[in-house]
């Protein structure tokens, strides 16, 4: 299975995303200390991942559904 450009954008976002997300959450820091004491903590920057990246993938999906309904079929 081949992907996209748009997929590729997706998944280049995702990543520096993430990246973001566990900087902030002290997770990636440059001596190892890891600051995740908890499960509930965890499940939060998950979601806190997966909620925008999941929300942007279906907008594209959406988008792409609208233009395909606006192409003319050439007979």
């Amino acid at each position: 299975m081949r992907i996209n450009g748009w997929q590729r954008l997706w998944l280049l976002a995702s990543i520096l995303w993430a990246v973001v997300i566990l900087a902030l959450a002290g997770i990636l820091q440059p001596d190892g200390d890891q600051t995740v004491q908890s499960a509930n903590e965890a499940m939060f920057l998950v979601r806190l991942w997966v909620v925008p990246v999941a929300a942007v993938y279906g907008f594209g999906l959406g988008l792409a559904w609208v233009r395909r309904g606006f192409q003319v079929e050439a007979k």
